[in-house]
C-alpha cells in the first residue's frame, strides 16, 4: 500500500513540474529549502540526547495558532528539546521568528513524503514525539514514525465538507494511515464524525475545541513595536479617517473591494474612507499595488518606496506577520477568502482586537466558527456568492455603509465578537494535557 502511494506521489509530482517551473521563473528562485526538503537538515537540528517534540504546521496561519500550545508544553517540560517545520516559506519565516526562544536553527522545511527521505530526517532528528497541527496527512512519516515507536498526534483536526468528499474515496488507505497516530485531537464533534467515517478508529479520536481561539494577544512589546511601525507607515491616528482593513484577500477580491472603496468615498461624511489590503500571498504585493493605481487610486505601501499616507486611499500590507497588529486600526475587518471559492480565512484575529467583521459565503475553512460568530452576533456575512458578482458587490457596500455609518452597531459587533472568544478559552490546555500525558510516558519525564 505504501509502495503504492510512493509511486503515485512520484506521479503526481512530475504532472506538477510545469507549474512549479512557472512559479519558480516568477519569482526568480527555485523551492526554498529544497535540499532540507529532501532529508538534508542543518547540524543544529541533530539530536543532543534530549527528548525531543517536532512540531509540524504548514503555513502562516497553522504555525501562529501553534503558539500558545508551544508555551504549554514547555512550561511542562523545560528541558525538552523542540524543533518545528512548515511547508511553506512564508510559515517558516514566522516559525523563525516565533520561536526563535527555544533554540536558534531550530526550524526546517517538511520532508517529502518518501520513506527514504523521512528515515533521514528521523534518525538526524530522533523525535520522541510528533505533533501535526491541523489535518496534514503525510502517510509514509506517520507510518515510519510508528515503526519506531514515536507517537505521532494530530491536533487541532480539521476536515471540511469539500475534504471529506474526497477524502472518503480514500477510506482503505486512509484507514491504516489513521491506525499509525496515537491520538486525533479534533476541533468539533462534526470533524470528529466525518475523520471517524474516514476510517480513523473510535478510541485514537477527541473532541479539544480549537486552539486558534486560545491564541491571545501578542507580547505586549512586540504589539507596541507593531503598532508603531505601522502607525509611521500609514499615518492611522494623526488622519482619523475611517478604515476598512482587508485582510489574506485573494485574487479577484480585491477589484471588489476596490470597487466598494469607490463607491463608500462618494457618500458625505466618508469622503476620506481607506482601504487596507493585505494580499494572503506575498508573491501577489506587487500585482495588487497595480491593480488598485490601475483604478485611479494614489497607494502607500508598507514598505519598499516612500509614500504620502495622507494622500493614499488605498494601503498595501506588503510586509508578513503584521495582519493580526494592523487589524488594531480596523473600523471594519473584512476577512478574505470569502468572496471568492477558497473556503476563507479565520475570523479570530480581529475579534481579538473586538472589531466589526464582514465575510463573503465561502467560510468552509471555518465553518463551524463562523457559524458560532454569526448565532451570537459576533459576525456579519453577505450572501450573494461570486457566481452572481454585481449583487455581491450591492451586498458588501451596503454592509460596509451601514456600519460606517453607525458606531453603536459596529462596536456591539466587536464586543460580540470577542465575548465568544472568552467564553471558548481552555483549548490549548486540553490538548496540552493530552500531549503530556504521552510524552512523559515515552520520554521518561
Amino acid at each position: 500500500m505504501y509502495f503504492l502511494y510512493s509511486g503515485l506521489l512520484v506521479v503526481w509530482g512530475i504532472l506538477l513540474v510545469p507549474a512549479f517551473l512557472y512559479k519558480a521563473w516568477r519569482r526568480g528562485t527555485w523551492l526554498p529549502g529544497f535540499s532540507q526538503r529532501m532529508g538534508r537538515l542543518p547540524e543544529s537540528l541533530r539530536s543532543d540526547g534530549r527528548p525531543t517534540i517536532w512540531f509540524h504546521s504548514c503555513s502562516v496561519g497553522e504555525t501562529l495558532s501553534l503558539q500558545p500550545l508551544v508555551h504549554d508544553l514547555h512550561g511542562r517540560f523545560p528541558d525538552a528539546r523542540f524543533v518545528f517545520s512548515t511547508v511553506t516559506q512564508t510559515g517558516q519565516q514566522i516559525a523563525a521568528r516565533s520561536f526563535v526562544a527555544f533554540g536558534e536553527g531550530n526550524t526546517f522545511y517538511f520532508p517529502i513524503d518518501f520513506a527514504s527521505v523521512v528515515k533521514r530526517v528521523l534518525d538526524w532528528i530522533q523525535p520522541a514525539m510528533i505533533v501535526i497541527i491541523d489535518t496534514e496527512i503525510w502517510p509514509n512519516t506517520v507510518h515510519q514514525a510508528n515503526r519506531r515507536d514515536i507517537p505521532v498526534m494530530l491536533v487541532n483536526g480539521r476536515i471540511s465538507a469539500n475534504s471529506f468528499r474526497y477524502y472518503r474515496r480514500a477510506r482503505p488507505l486512509l484507514r491504516k494511515v489513521f491506525g499509525n497516530y496515537r491520538a486525533l485531537l479534533m476541533q468539533s464533534d462534526e470533524d470528529a464524525s466525518r475523520i471517524a467515517r474516514m476510517g480513523a478508529p473510535f478510541d485514537k479520536i477527541f473532541v479539544t475545541g480549537n486552539i486558534k481561539i486560545d491564541r491571545g494577544m501578542p507580547d505586549p512589546k512586540s504589539e507596541e513595536t507593531l503598532r508603531r511601525n505601522l502607525e509611521e507607515s500609514f499615518a492611522f491616528s494623526t488622519l482619523d479617517a475611517p478604515l476598512i482593513v482587508a485582510g489574506s484577500t485573494h485574487p479577484g477580491e480585491e477589484q471588489i473591494l476596490l470597487d466598494a472603496l469607490r463607491h463608500i468615498r462618494q457618500k458625505p461624511s466618508l469622503e476620506e474612507t481607506r482601504l487596507l489590503l493585505a494580499p494572503r500571498h506575498p508573491e501577489r504585493f506587487d500585482e495588487v499595488t497595480r491593480l488598485a493605481e490601475q483604478n485611479g487610486f494614489k497607494v502607500c505601501r508598507r514598505s519598499g518606496g516612500p509614500c504620502t499616507p495622507a494622500e493614499a486611499a488605498v494601503l498595501i500590507l506588503n510586509s508578513i506577520g503584521e495582519l493580526a497588529a494592523a487589524y488594531r486600526f480596523a473600523t471594519i475587518a473584512f476577512v478574505g477568502g470569502t468572496l471568492v471559492r477558497h473556503g476563507g480565512h479565520s475570523i479570530l484575529e480581529p475579534a481579538l482586537h473586538s472589531k466589526a467583521i464582514v465575510v463573503g459565503t465561502s467560510v468552509e475553512n471555518f465553518r463551524q466558527i463562523v457559524e458560532e460568530f454569526r448565532a451570537h452576533g459576533g459576525v456579519r456575512q453577505i450572501g450573494a456568492g461570486p457566481e452572481a458578482p454585481e449583487l455581491q458587490l450591492q451586498q458588501l457596500l451596503d454592509v460596509f455603509l451601514h456600519l460606517l455609518q453607525n458606531a453603536k452597531e459596529r462596536e456591539d459587533l466587536g464586543r460580540a465578537a470577542f465575548s465568544i472568544l472568552e467564553r471558548n478559552r481552555g483549548t490549548t490546555q486540553r490538548a496540552g494535557e493530552r500531549i503530556a500525558a504521552v510524552f512523559e510516558k515515552v520520554s521518561g519525564k
